[in-house]
């Protein structure tokens, strides 16, 4: 199972990671990508990568 990191999201979007390998959060441009869950949702994949639905 990858490893959790702290909770990041990006400025611009609507939900936040835990997964470094979340393809979604590797997606988030330099400069826009900030600590914390900014009071967002989990993000999809990250829910699957928990959950054992998904390695990545």
């Amino acid at each position: 199972m990858p490893k959790q990191v702290s909770p990041f999201h990006s400025k611009t979007g609507e939900v936040y990671h835990i997964y470094s390998v979340c393809t979604a959060g590797i997606s988030i441009k330099r400069g826009r990508k900030v600590k914390g869950k900014g009071n967002k949702k989990l993000c999809g994949a990250c829910k699957d990568i928990r959950a054992g639905k998904r390695p990545r």
